[in-house]
């Protein structure tokens, strides 16, 4: 994606409300994004995908919802307070902060040091920002956000934290979920929520912030299956990925070295996405062993087990707020098309995948007349009774700018009501990718909407992996 390209899209973000900057009537929060109402669909319609495909219709697999406040033996028994925390370089001149690795991976910094390890390097540079020799030795910034509840405990305060991942949540509830639902090995636990983590460096918008999402699925096998089923899972979350991005040729697989593997994992790679701003990872698989339980049954004295086994983890880990850049870079399109008065002209549209698009279908009047308006409206009104897709409505004095709109937030179908309409209760449906246009009666358009949302969905499940 050229320079000028992406410039247009970080524009499209704010115009066509995918993003906001956080309390921006008060000057802002650095590198803080709220989502619009077409983000905040698009976000909404990717966790229910990701929910019914690896979840709802899936035989082994349950959800949870574990809470964002997180007791801080749960993280000593996981290692995180050990173990979670980025190596920090501090410029004493500018107070930059510089991650070690960023300096280490970035190109233009590629003379920057040279490393033996984390803890022993020689400064070739002085500070990319300022030019001044006062860069710091590298130390230990611990990621983990904290919170004082203020509950009082025979004098003493309660200090929690926020979870830095979802899925603790998962094994300290395991043998409680695994009781009450009664479910053999293997089966798989799945949640959606937040996670917090305090980055030493917020950069490229949405992709790494202090406050964001994951979709995680912990899936519990009998030791010695851990090949078996993380090969099946690495598949399953390939094939997910592959079917949302247009463009295969920004997606890969990234197999983790030994001395890169987070301290859980015996086993990772990542899904990574081509970005404006080079590769990133968007997705992570791991086989975490037998790690987690094992360490929380030791510390809690409780059984994490199933007839007298510690079962091994496989985890597939998504972070929906890379993924959702992911889908509007390589969404967003400039296409050079032919007008109505036979010459060309050139529009902007963001092919979505058709089960994500903000909305599935737009109500348009082809123009402003009274009586155009009243038959969109009612139109409109029955297909929010008879669908269960979204669907908006839209007015303007121009249909080429309604059309121009739909086109840039995502929308698949227009369906246009115009003069023609008044006289037989036909309109015309106009689809995104291909612009063709279709003549239907008002009565058949309910049920031909739902066809093609149905199929649109059992083409995507077609695809996936079967176990």
């Amino acid at each position: 994606m050229s320079k000028d390209i992406n410039k247009k899209l970080l524009a499209n973000y704010l115009i066509y409300g995918f993003l906001f900057p956080n309390a921006d009537i008060y000057g802002g929060s650095a590198k803080s994004w709220d989502l619009g109402s077409h983000g905040t669909e698009l976000k909404r319609k990717l966790k229910d995908l990701w929910w019914k495909y690896f979840i709802t219709t899936n035989p082994h697999n349950l959800g949870s919802d574990s809470l964002i406040f997180t007791h801080p033996k749960v993280l000593e028994s996981s290692g995180h307070l050990k173990n979670f925390h980025d190596w920090l370089i501090e410029c004493l001149n500018c107070q930059k902060r510089y991650r070690l690795d960023n300096l280490i991976s970035a190109e233009e910094f590629a003379a920057f040091l040279i490393q033996e390890d984390k803890q022993n390097f020689t400064i070739l540079k002085n500070c990319p920002r300022c030019g001044r020799n006062k860069l710091t030795n590298p130390r230990q910034f611990n990621l983990l956000l904290s919170s004082d509840l203020q509950i009082t405990d025979q004098g003493k305060e309660k200090i929690v934290y926020l979870r830095p991942e979802t899925c603790q949540g998962i094994f300290i509830n395991f043998a409680a979920i695994q009781r009450s639902t009664r479910k053999k090995l293997p089966f798989g636990v799945g949640q959606i929520g937040k996670s917090f983590r305090n980055e030493i460096t917020l950069r490229h918008g949405i992709f790494r912030t202090r406050e964001f999402e994951q979709m995680e699925l912990e899936f519990f096998i009998q030791p010695g299956e851990s090949e078996k089923w993380w090969e099946h899972w690495n598949q399953k979350a390939w094939d997910f990925l592959y079917m949302l991005i247009n463009d295969k040729e920004k997606i890969k697989q990234v197999p983790l070295n030994q001395d890169e593997l987070p301290h859980y994992a015996k086993k990772t790679t990542d899904l990574c996405f081509k970005y404006h701003f080079g590769w990133g990872e968007l997705c992570s698989i791991s086989d975490r062993g037998d790690y987690d339980l094992k360490n929380h049954s030791e510390k809690s004295g409780e059984k994490l087990e199933v007839k007298g086994t510690i079962p091994c983890v496989i985890e597939v880990s998504f972070g929906v707020e890379r993924l959702m850049l992911a889908l509007l870079e390589d969404g967003y399109q400039r296409e050079i098309v032919e007008n109505s008065e036979g010459g060309t002209t050139e529009r902007e549209v963001l092919k979505l995948h058709p089960l994500l698009a903000p909305y599935f279908v737009a109500i348009i009047p082809w123009n402003k007349q009274e009586q155009l308006q009243e038959k969109a409206c009612q139109i409109y009104q029955e297909l929010l009774n008879e669908t269960s897709f979204t669907t908006t409505y839209e007015e303007s004095k121009w249909i080429g700018k309604s059309y121009h709109r739909q086109d840039a937030i995502g929308t698949y179908y227009c369906l246009t009501v115009d003069s023609q309409t008044l006289n037989d209760d036909t309109v015309t449906i106009r689809e995104r990718d291909n612009l063709k246009q279709i003549r239907l009666p008002r009565q058949e358009v309910a049920q031909f909407f739902n066809q093609k949302y149905y199929h649109h969905y059992q083409e995507f499940k077609s695809k996936e992996v079967k176990i």
